[in-house]
């Protein structure tokens, strides 16, 4: 899936549903929609939408 104006950061698997993925990004534990993102567990990467980030986590600078 194409993601526009996406940042890619570090993550872990913590727990999969059919609808999202709980991941560890740097010891805070987040869920995240499948629908608007990419993980890649061999490569322990997340790509979402900047303004998706920013809303998980609103005290980073992206």
């Amino acid at each position: 899936m194409k993601i526009e104006n996406s940042i890619i950061i570090e993550a872990s698997l913590v727990k999969e549903l059919d609808k999202a993925w709980l991941l560890d990004c740097e010891g805070d534990k987040v869920w995240f929609p499948k629908s608007k993102c990419n993980f890649d567990n061999t490569k322990k990467e997340l790509e979402a939408p900047k303004w998706l980030l920013q809303e998980k986590f609103p005290t980073e600078n992206f």
